[in-house]
């Protein structure tokens, strides 16, 4: 059998990770997982065996070339977890193979239309849903990309950005979304009164997801997405938004500030709680931004800065 046919069958295969960890650390597991796999992350309350509550959290991964970079992940994410939330047992992990259909038709039933904040609503495309005159629809599926909202990351971010626009209701605001994903975050930004979004990301597959979901809501015509990388992009923007990793955060923050127009407003988030909260709002202090507001989901945080 040659090296394309191997590829091509264990593409139409799906890695099912099944983690078992304690109640407490269940939460940001799944937000992880979330970050990593493809579709909707399931959470299952498991039958008390032990003093401390266990969850089972559920995730799928295509079996391809990419799993033991994601499986170095996510060992990484739970090691520092638990440096993080000490006096916790370990969690264990273990995978299964299925079929590419069974995955499909598992991961869709977890993925419902639901409010991610008190005005915006997410569905998949093959969901019904009917929308009040005050909710506002954003339509996508998830594709290769993160972002389908149910991450407190996302969510927090989602917060700051409705918030922001409802104390700038002109419109005439521009807004730069780095770290894209599915361009969740640049199509909230329009419909909440952007005039206009720029959606970047390093990786082509999501960005090829996030034209896709752009073009699906029919705001293709305010939103450009690309991979055009921070370090080389003009102009300044009124809003900045990136839904990172604390070390990429840490790493690119004199680029995210380079890009802030004067009086612009900076939203972080993808930060855990404690230390990597600390360290952010410190380095981009340093910068020269304040700090207006700290947000938190658990184990998740999210800082608003103003460039004044």
């Amino acid at each position: 059998m040659s090296h394309k046919h191997q590829d091509e069958n264990l593409l139409k295969t799906w890695r099912k990770i099944i983690i078992e960890a304690d109640e407490e650390l269940a939460d940001p597991i799944a937000g992880f997982l979330g970050d990593i796999v493809e579709g909707g992350i399931e959470q299952i309350s498991m039958p008390a065996t032990s003093a401390a509550p266990l969850e089972q959290i559920i995730g799928y991964i295509p079996n391809d070339q990419t799993w033991p970079h994601k499986n170095k992940e996510l060992a990484q994410f739970l090691d520092q977890l638990l440096q993080i939330l000490p006096n916790h047992k370990q969690p264990t992990i273990s995978t299964e193979i299925i079929p590419d259909q069974d995955w499909n038709i598992t991961w869709k039933k977890h993925f419902k239309p639901f409010h991610i904040t008190s005005s915006l609503v997410i569905k998949p495309t093959w969901e019904p849903y009917t929308p009040t005159a005050a909710e506002k629809i954003i339509e996508m599926d998830p594709g290769m990309a993160f972002g389908t909202g149910h991450h407190a990351s996302t969510k927090l971010a989602l917060e700051f950005i409705e918030n922001y626009f409802a104390g700038n209701p002109t419109g005439a605001i521009s807004v730069l979304d780095v770290g894209t994903g599915t361009g969740i975050l640049a199509m909230a930004a329009v419909l909440f009164g952007a005039a206009r979004a720029t959606a970047i990301d390093n990786d082509e597959d999501a960005v090829t997801v996030a034209g896709e979901n752009i073009a699906l809501n029919n705001l293709d015509h305010k939103i450009e997405a690309g991979s055009t990388p921070l370090d080389q992009l003009p102009g300044q923007y009124e809003l900045v938004i990136a839904n990172i990793i604390h070390d990429t955060l840490i790493e690119l923050a004199p680029s995210l500030y380079r890009v802030m127009a004067p009086k612009g407003k900076l939203i972080l988030a993808g930060i855990l709680a404690g230390e990597q909260t600390d360290n952010i709002g410190a380095r981009y202090q340093l910068l020269g931004l304040n700090l207006e507001e700290i947000r938190y989901d658990g184990e998740w945080s999210s800082l608003f800065f103003s460039n004044n």
